[in-house]
Parts: C-alpha cells; structure tokens; sequence
C-alpha cells in the first residue's frame, strides 16, 4: 500500500500529458470516392418507425434526442445501412434494409473491421447494463 507522504508527492506532480499541443486547421485537399444514398429513404425509414412507436429514438439504445435537446434534437437520428453499401454493391434498398441509429451507436458499429451488426451491439449494450463491472474491459498499456 502507497504511504501517506507518496501519496502526497504523486497528487502534486503536474499531468505532463496536459502540455502537449499540436498544430491544426491545415487545408488538406482529398479525393474519395463515396457510395450514392437517396436521402429520401432516409425520411422515409424516419416517418415509418415515428408512425409505429410515436416518436424517434435509437433503435440499439433508445436514445432520444428531442428528450435529450429539446427542439434542437426533433427527428434527429443517423440512417445505417443493415448489409454496408461497400458489400452490396448497388442495390435497391427498402425501408427494412436500414436502421435508426444514434451518433453514439453508429460510430460503435462503425469503429472496428469487421463492423458490428444492429443485434452484435444490442447484445453488447443488454449485456453491459445487466452487468454494471467492466469486466470486459482492459486499458491498454496499463
């Protein structure tokens, strides 16, 4: 166990990880090549889960954004694809094939390769709130 005076010396020294500073807002120009999307399905997909549940919320969580924001968050959600447009290819898509999603849920199927499927992270997301230990969890380098 630490002793009280170690204990000391450690809470005073500065965060060295504080000071670090970089250079940003560069002009970069990028070529990229990007899928097409009909926005229209978007809305589409929008007003047909607000029809059936009332209201717009994230389809892995549950996340409002209007309860959330208020006003600014109103019919706010990402638009995910179920089978990525990268994999498919150009395809007709229907309402079925996509899935509200908030930023948060989004970004978490999208962070690693393989990316999660919709059920993947709502299996991740049940089994992280019935088990509140982050057992699972691991920080690198530590």
């Amino acid at each position: 166990m630490e002793s009280e005076a170690a204990a000391g010396l450690t809470r005073n020294l500065p965060d060295l990880d504080l000071d670090v500073a970089a250079v940003e807002g560069g002009v970069l120009e990028r070529l990229q090549i990007r899928r097409e999307r009909d926005s229209r399905l978007r809305q589409k997909a929008l007003n047909a889960y607000k029809r059936q549940h009332g209201r717009v919320a994230c389809e892995a969580c549950g996340f409002d954004f209007f309860v959330s924001y208020g006003k600014h968050g109103e019919d706010y959600i990402e638009c995910h694809h179920r089978i990525p447009l990268s994999e498919s290819g150009l395809t007709k898509t229907r309402i079925a094939d996509l899935v509200l999603l908030c930023s948060n849920c989004h970004r978490m199927i999208h962070r690693k390769r393989p990316w999660l499927r919709v059920e993947q992270l709502v299996a991740i997301i049940n089994h992280r709130s019935s088990s509140p230990e982050p057992t699972d969890y691991v920080q690198e380098g530590r």
